[in-house]
């Protein structure tokens, strides 16, 4: 198990007064409400959401692909079986990104402890402002108080969520333990899932009033196979993040395997059939559950993995100097800046290639998609996409060549395409991917309705 080298209730920065080398410590002063937000925050909640949404649309797509099998109307798909995959992935994630900022905290301690200096002196150099003007009358000091908590009381908190393991306001173990928490309340589900199914349960209670389960089979195997290589993603034994693999895993469990495991879950729930692995590669004839990906299924799910893996390219591409100064090997870092923007042009072509394929498909009326609904939606609902996803994918290319170590120096070429900086391109393409799978939730939904 790691563990941080310096004390865990203090970080070294210079203070103002007692000059450079004190140990000190700057906790944000919470009350219990504005603790749980700074908890939810550390575990980036808001922005675990894009998993869930794969996982949600997953669901909805092998209710109507399999409408042999499973629910076909709207109002008879499966919210528990669906809340149940849903629940699973996106707990997942957020536990990962407690477990991150723990395993990462010797890494981050650096950027933070500047960030706290930071703010240490301009509070310090606010406060001395104040009380200039209040000419140092003690009936001003509880004013002065307020006025610097009002000035800087969210700051801390809103510049980074990070801070509060770093700053003294809670230790790094609270990270690990809320990462801990989340994946027993998971277990704790998936048990008592697996404990109502009338397949996998003796009793004649369960066997007349309990659910199918969706974690069995195929299902359950990527569920654990994925948790694993989640939680090692920066974590102990394979911490694959500083061996230039984290880009890969997380691209490929972010959306496509979200997406997939939704499928396969929702289908082993509502028909009570466990998916062997091989079905994932049968056709229609050979398939022992009645589940199978067929050829535009495995199109749509290649086209969202790299659709995904450059966002995730351009998430480190903004953390390069930080993950180089703290020592992870990035993939990004490995490659170096110039490969990577070519490696994100590349990513970006080759997404739009399969989206063109899959867009062949949809227009000649066969494979799994067509059996949702109307074609004419499924082809406008993917074209709809493409035209918010690439006037990003242009600003994105277009920025990351300007800002290029290579180009450094050469004057600004005119264009109706702007130049973001790292910051922004990071907030537009996780945009970008936060909405796919929330538009195209809505366009099988318009489908069904017109089928």
């Amino acid at each position: 198990m790691l563990s941080p080298q310096r004390p865990l209730h203090s970080v070294f920065v210079t203070h103002p007064h007692l000059g450079s080398h004190q140990e000190m410590h700057d906790p944000q002063q919470l009350s219990l409400v504005q603790s749980v937000k700074a908890l939810l925050a550390l575990g980036r909640i808001p922005l675990a959401s894009e998993v869930p949404l794969w996982a949600i649309y997953g669901c909805l797509l092998a209710s109507w692909i399999f409408q042999a099998e499973t629910p076909g109307a709207s109002d008879a798909f499966d919210w528990v079986a669906a809340m149940q995959c849903v629940l699973v992935v996106w707990g997942t994630n957020i536990s990962i990104n407690y477990g991150n900022e723990y395993f990462d905290w010797d890494m981050d301690r650096p950027g933070m402890v500047a960030s706290i200096k930071k703010d240490v002196e301009a509070r310090e150099k606010f406060t001395r402002e104040l009380e200039k003007k209040s000419s140092g009358k003690e009936s001003n000091k509880e004013e002065i108080v307020q006025k610097v908590n009002k000035e800087f009381g969210n700051e801390k908190i809103m510049g980074s969520s990070s801070r509060i393991i770093h700053d003294g306001t809670f230790p790094p173990y609270v990270a690990l333990a809320c990462a801990t928490f989340i994946q027993v309340l998971l277990l704790a589900m998936i048990v008592f899932s697996r404990g109502n199914d009338p397949n996998l349960s003796s009793s004649m209670t369960t066997k007349n009033t309990g659910r199918f389960t969706p974690f069995r089979g195929v299902a359950l195997q990527i569920g654990v196979l994925c948790t694993f290589l989640s939680q090692t993603y920066v974590g102990p034994p394979l911490r694959l993040h500083y061996h230039g693999l984290g880009e890969l895993v997380s691209a490929l469990l972010l959306s496509p395997v979200a997406t997939l495991f939704g499928m396969v879950g929702y289908y082993t729930a509502v028909t009570g059939r466990s998916i062997p692995f091989a079905d994932l590669f049968a056709t229609s004839s050979t398939s022992h559950s009645g589940f199978y990906l067929d050829s535009q299924l495995w199109m749509m799910l290649a086209a969202y993995y790299f659709y995904e893996q450059a966002r995730i390219l351009i998430m480190h591409i903004h953390d390069i100097d930080a993950d180089r100064k703290g020592g992870k090997i990035t993939l990004v870092v490995r490659i170096g800046y110039d490969n990577a923007k070519w490696l994100y042009v590349i990513l970006d072509t080759l997404s739009l290639g399969f989206f063109g394929l899959l867009a062949n498909s949809l227009a000649n009326g066969t494979g799994s998609l067509s059996r949702i609904g109307s074609t004419t939606i499924m082809l406008g609902g993917t074209g709809a996409l493409l035209a918010f996803a690439l006037p990003i994918m242009a600003i994105t290319a277009r920025s990351l060549f300007y800002h290029s170590p290579s180009n450094r120096g050469r004057p600004e070429v005119e264009s109706i395409i702007p130049i973001l900086p790292h910051a922004d391109l990071a907030k537009i393409v996780s945009l970008q991917t936060l909405l796919t799978p929330a538009i195209m939730a809505v366009v099988v939904l318009a489908a069904t309705r017109n089928a």
